[in-house]
């Protein structure tokens, strides 16, 4: 897991962000976490929150997509 310490992933605003009302599936950072061969994306980016134990809960599931 490479994780900057001074990284930011951007955090979705119910209120006023088009992304909310488009499909789960659809929302960039469920696009950026398709694996992609042998390449599974990790970080806290794929998962749309900025926190250290989102960063563990994507690194989980890259590897379970790899295995």
């Amino acid at each position: 897991m490479n994780r900057w310490a001074h990284g930011y992933a951007y955090e979705y605003n119910s209120l006023d962000d088009p992304a909310v009302f488009q499909p789960e599936s659809q929302r960039p950072y469920a696009k950026a976490r398709r694996p992609v061969g042998r390449i599974a994306i990790a970080n806290s980016d794929a998962e749309a929150f900025g926190y250290t134990h989102a960063a563990f809960d994507v690194a989980i599931r890259a590897v379970s997509h790899l295995v």
